[in-house]
């Protein structure tokens, strides 16, 4: 009982509990067919985590209880590390010691200095104004196309799976047909960027918006600024590279206004959404790399979505920029960063990469064994681009994850486990709290690079 008293073990346990609880009712109520046990608890896995990986169909191969048990698995998924995070900082935050204290703030970040009770509120209606507005926009779009009841459905499930940032669709295409839709595409890109910049972000915006109409100057903080700008340099940049690599690719539509929008929803998405209005499997291998880094990056912290968060990035590009310009800290927007911030920083992206070279390897012995490589040839991009969604819980596919092996696909598995809750979380969850040691041994130099 004391070690369950730890944030990492809770929240650990209260996903897999979620996980566990979502696959019996999926496979005793939600499938069309009969895929079996390992099925659902891959769907299961997939929704709590966010991710949109998924082995069978969502509009087909799912009933309409299915379909429901499904979004309600991922809104719980989405704003659960969230939820979760705040009752506990409530119930024990006053009864934790310095050791205790220190180790919270690892689990939680900037959540941890914002009172529980605010950022719960908070999470709630953000999450409610802003589902709300997105389900009333495209059920009013797909109304068009489809009788009200089911404009609304489709409404509804797209909104909360874009701003959970899961992109699960009805649709067996996901949103292609909406390829060249501008309020389809417009709607789901910023329900996707609201919900993966991050509540701590989106509380401060409502705050400056309010001391403004109160005639208030109010500005935003470090953390906010330094997401926004980092957001719209990843989109920017994603964007420009794809309408680069895929400008000839008959798979983007002829217009080259369209074509722009087709960049712009492809780089917001690969930030861990996953929806495509363009099949994944038919862009080119430079735009699948691209995509995998933007994967790996994911979104910010506090958020709906996963990887290794776009702080994150920032704080190591601050750290390359400073040892280029011979400067003795990482800056950034007139700021120096903490050298606590750059370590914890660097911690992330190793273990993060140590997760995808691990599982990729087991994902490489599961589905070819001793094969040799020439036998293989085709499908290692493949399998690498399916672990990296996974691990990122984006949730885009080349469309290989329903042809892997029943081993293979419990690998996915556990990567949109660990990529969900975060390698640094279920490290702490496994080994426990450690006191911080205040003494250090003496310095010796080495030489790197």
């Amino acid at each position: 009982m004391v070690g369950f008293r730890r944030p990492g073990v809770q929240i650990v346990s209260t996903f897999l509990l979620l996980i566990a609880a979502g696959a019996v009712l999926l496979d005793r109520y939600g499938f069309a067919g009969h895929p079996g046990g390992l099925a659902a608890a891959f769907m299961a896995t997939s929704a709590v985590c966010v991710t949109g990986l998924s082995v069978v169909d969502v509009g087909t191969g799912l009933t309409f209880r299915g379909q429901v048990i499904l979004l309600l698995l991922i809104q719980a998924g989405g704003l659960g590390l969230l939820t979760i995070s705040n009752f506990i900082l409530l119930s024990v935050r006053g009864r934790m010691g310095a050791a205790g204290a220190a180790g919270t703030r690892d689990v939680f970040g900037a959540l941890y200095a914002t009172p529980p009770a605010k950022v719960l509120c908070g999470v709630i209606l953000f999450t409610a104004a802003a589902e709300g507005a997105g389900a009333a926009c495209l059920a009013a779009r797909f109304a068009a196309d489809y009788p009200a009841r089911k404009a609304l459905w489709l409404g509804v499930f797209h909104s909360i799976s874009a701003f959970c940032n899961a992109g699960f669709s009805p649709f067996p295409d996901s949103l292609s047909r909406y390829q060249a839709d501008p309020v389809v595409n417009a709607v789901v890109m910023a329900l996707v960027v609201a919900g993966g910049m991050g509540f701590v972000v989106a509380v401060d915006l409502v705050e400056q918006a309010r001391a403004r109409l109160a005639g208030r100057r109010r500005r935003l903080s470090f953390h906010s600024r330094f997401v926004l700008r980092l957001t719209a340099g990843l989109v920017a940049c994603g964007a420009a590279l794809f309408l680069a690599f895929e400008w000839d690719n008959p798979a983007f539509h002829q217009s080259w206004g369209i074509k722009c929008l087709e960049a712009a929803f492809l780089s917001v998405m690969a930030r861990t959404a996953g929806f495509n209005t363009v099949p994944t499997g038919q862009l080119t291998n430079m735009s699948l790399l691209v995509l995998m880094v933007l994967m790996f990056v994911g979104a910010s912290p506090g958020s709906t979505g996963g990887g290794v968060k776009t702080t994150t990035l920032g704080v190591v590009g601050a750290l390359v920029r400073a040892r280029l310009r011979n400067r003795p800290r990482p800056e950034a927007l007139g700021r120096s960063i903490p050298f606590e911030v750059v370590s914890k920083a660097l911690g992330v992206v190793v273990l993060y990469a140590a997760v995808v070279l691990l599982a990729m390897t087991v994902l490489q012995a599961t589905e070819f064994g001793e094969v040799p490589h020439v036998a293989s040839r085709g499908l290692f991009l493949e399998h690498l681009f399916e672990v990296m969604s996974a691990v990122g819980t984006v949730g885009l596919s080349t469309g290989v994850t329903g042809q892997l092996s029943e081993a293979g696909r419990v690998v996915l598995m556990a990567c949109m486990f660990t990529g969900r809750i975060g390698p640094l979380v279920l490290v702490s969850s496994l080994v426990g709290e450690r006191p911080r040691l205040f003494y250090t041994y003496p310095e010796e130099d080495l030489m790197v690079g």
